[in-house]
């Protein structure tokens, strides 16, 4: 494929020979923390912040610290407990068992969590007075998540049991093999009285269950609850209109329970896929978000109300983004807060009753990567983080929004060395104003550097602006340190923009999303803040895809690493986890589609492929099957391109044992070393021949 230089690179050599030298010349890169470069050891020692949880009187905080093991095992997660009135906190839950889902009790005196045991999450019960805890589960079923009733002399739980050999399982069958679609191993409802431990008492038994939450009075709990007669794996139903539709795998509607009487009843289950019930405080209001379906994956989302007695539903106004997460009502019940993801950061609105626009809580300055409305509805628990900020617990009132940290669990980061990553923004080859972060290198550069481009998953997520040594498929900040420059695009498909935007690459994979790609690459060569000789392109499984569609596109990228990427979206297709979620991005199934999906596939351009291209894949990865990596790997490697298949055991879509990371971050630093190298003068491998090591 023929190199061609880019319009704007031409525009940009012309401007600097007429002296406009201040147009095209890199950004000065602004630093934050002390000097110390960013290692892979470094990144692996970050500990993540998650599910930050404030008792209703707001003297108590809990929340879920994660961090990778020593060893080369899984991460392990521990539950923090801080006291308001006092300096730091201290880890509540062993070191060497993970837990997590902590709640509070209405009254502040207990604390509920998960621990994961042998073979199931186990229910556990701090008295925060004494310090004493004790199991309320008996190991038999597996916890998912839990809640306590108004007067705190409850917990309910959704669970799931092991189905035992039945009828429909032919004698001499073996219990472990798992037969798909079949009856069994449903989520239940159940109801624990804490001083009856041990006796848990079925609500819920004959349909999936959801997230939930109490009434008010304690005398119901509201659902998310799948359809019990839906085809299996959600691919087809008859819509209110009449007729086969395509449905969502995750549909969901809205029911409720009576504790007291039994019995349930469905709420809210229109077309849509309804999610995330939350009671008003008074109890006569039912709120959830109703996402138009098909198509969960990208449309758009509305928080609406009904009454919990049942009755026609109303929309509250939109929120920008169009795809809220629900986190509950303001204490006056006048109002709800929600938080989603806003360009490259993330947002918190309150959203009136009445039907007015929404308000936005907090400032802008950080960004909230995980939220929480504390019982009572007076404070929220967040996890920040910034490029200049490791992720922290804060709390802050709702009334007025000043953030306090509650943690300090990164503080060795304070001296690390980060970059402020610059907003930047681009026409696409159709006139469409795209966004994404650019990041210069930590330190000087003679001249335009080097650059990486990393592409996100999803493709309904986004690039935010989050702490550079976040642990991540990639080892950014210490690219960051090595001197090369970082591009994030968010082409169209990403979140933070609206549904028009998401919904833009709907049978249209490999079209704007590439032109997006292209076009903002062209810009910051026309500044002057990529070297075009030296670019890289990286990307985990939506972005993994891109990643392969764009070297056999252009072979202006000198080196690529996909990470459980998709390659071929016929065989995508079928084998995935989520069945309906390629034929409702590609208009269709496989067997319907099959020319339009090969058309769209990277495989199909593998005899255009020059670049050097690393895949790495977890062996046991359902969403996106390690086939997809090699198929188009044994292709480059039957035509002698340069390549590299990392096939990583016990792993799934994430790769998250500590060896097994740490491998995958030093294979990508070792690949684009060699192929892109960090100064203009160091000399670069040949390129033509296989790899066979």
């Amino acid at each position: 494929m023929r190199s061609e230089v880019p319009v704007s690179q031409r525009l940009c050599v012309v401007l600097a020979l007429l002296g406009f030298l201040a147009f095209c010349s890199p950004a000065v890169s602004v630093m934050a923390g002390g000097d110390k470069p960013f290692t892979i050891e470094a990144m692996l020692r970050l500990a993540s912040i998650d599910d930050v949880r404030v008792a209703a009187d707001g003297k108590r905080v809990a929340f879920v610290v994660t961090r990778m093991s020593d060893q080369a095992g899984e991460p392990v997660s521990r539950i923090v407990l801080t006291d308001m009135a006092r300096e730091g906190g201290r880890p509540v839950t062993p070191a060497t068992t993970s837990c997590d889902h902590p709640r509070f009790s209405p009254d502040g005196k207990w604390l509920a969590y998960l621990c994961q045991g042998d073979n199931a999450s186990e229910l556990h019960l701090l008295q925060l007075a004494a310090g004493q805890s004790r199991r309320l589960s008996d190991g038999r079923a597996d916890i998912l998540d839990l809640a306590f009733s108004p007067d705190g002399k409850k917990l309910a739980v959704t669970a799931t049991t092991s189905p035992k050999a039945g009828p429909n399982r032919p004698e001499g069958c073996d219990g472990d093999v798992e037969v798909l679609d079949s009856p069994g191993g449903l989520a239940g409802l159940y109801l624990l009285t804490l001083s009856q431990p041990g006796v848990m008492r079925q609500l819920v038994a004959d349909r999936d269950v959801g997230a939930f939450a109490f009434s008010p009075d304690g005398r119901r709990i509201v659902f998310e609850t799948a359809n019990p007669h839906a085809p299996p794996r959600g691919r087809a139903h008859n819509g209110a209109a009449g007729g086969t539709a395509p449905v969502d795998a995750g549909h969901a509607d809205i029911a409720v329970v009576d504790l007291d009487k039994g019995g349930v009843k469905l709420v809210a289950a229109s077309d849509a896929s309804e999610n995330m019930p939350t009671v008003s405080p008074d109890g006569r209001l039912l709120a959830y978000v109703a996402t138009a379906a098909p198509g969960f994956y990208y449309n758009a989302g509305r928080v609406m109300v009904v009454p919990l007695t049942g009755g026609e539903s109303r929309p509250l106004a939109p929120t920008p983004d169009a795809r809220p997460e629900l986190l509950g009502w303001a204490e006056d019940g006048q109002s709800l807060l929600v938080r989603e993801a806003d360009g490259v950061g993330a947002a918190l609105y309150a959203l009136p009753l009445d039907g007015q626009p929404t308000t936005r809580l907090d400032d802008g300055r950080r960004i909230p990567l995980q939220a929480s409305l504390s019982l009572g509805s007076r404070h929220l628990g967040l996890a920040l983080t910034d490029w200049d900020l490791p992720p922290e617990a804060f709390v802050t009132s709702v009334e007025r929004y000043e953030p306090k940290a509650v943690s300090a669990v990164n503080r060795e980061f304070a001296a690390y060395q980060t970059v402020k990553p610059e907003i930047v923004r681009w026409k696409s080859a159709d006139g469409t104003m795209i966004e994404g972060l650019y990041t210069p290198p930590a330190g000087p550069v003679v001249g335009a550097p080097p650059l990486l481009v990393e592409l996100h998953g999803g493709p309904a997520q986004a690039a935010q602006r989050l702490y550079p040594g976040l642990l991540n498929s990639y080892p950014l900040a210490v690219f960051s340190a090595h001197g090369y420059a970082l591009f994030q695009p968010n082409v169209r498909g990403s979140d933070g923009y609206g549904p028009a935007f998401r919904r833009a690459i709907v049978n249209d994979w490999g079209g704007v999303d590439f032109a997006d790609l292209m076009s903002g690459l062209d810009a910051l060569i026309a500044k002057g803040q990529a070297d075009p000789q030296r670019l890289g392109v990286m990307g985990w499984s939506y972005g993994g895809y891109l990643a392969a569609w764009a070297i056999g596109h252009t072979d202006r990228f000198k080196a690529a690493s996909i990470g459980g990427g998709i390659t071929n979206l016929v065989s995508q297709c079928g084998s995935m986890d989520l069945p309906d979620f390629m034929p409702l991005y590609m208009g269709g199934e496989a067997y319907e589609r099959f020319d339009f999906l090969f058309d769209r596939s990277p495989l199909k351009y593998a005899a255009a492929i020059q670049t050097p291209t690393l895949f790495q894949h977890g062996v046991a990865d359902e969403r996106v099957p390690f086939t997809q990596a090699l198929e188009l790997y044994t292709a480059l490697s039957r035509r002698g391109v340069t390549t590299r298949l990392a096939a990583y055991p016990r792993s799934g879509h994430d790769i998250t044992e500590t060896g097994l990371l740490r491998d995958l971050m030093v294979r990508n630093l070792d690949w684009f070393a060699r192929f892109v190298p960090a100064t203009a003068t160091q000399s670069r491998p040949a390129m033509a021949k296989a790899d066979p090591s």
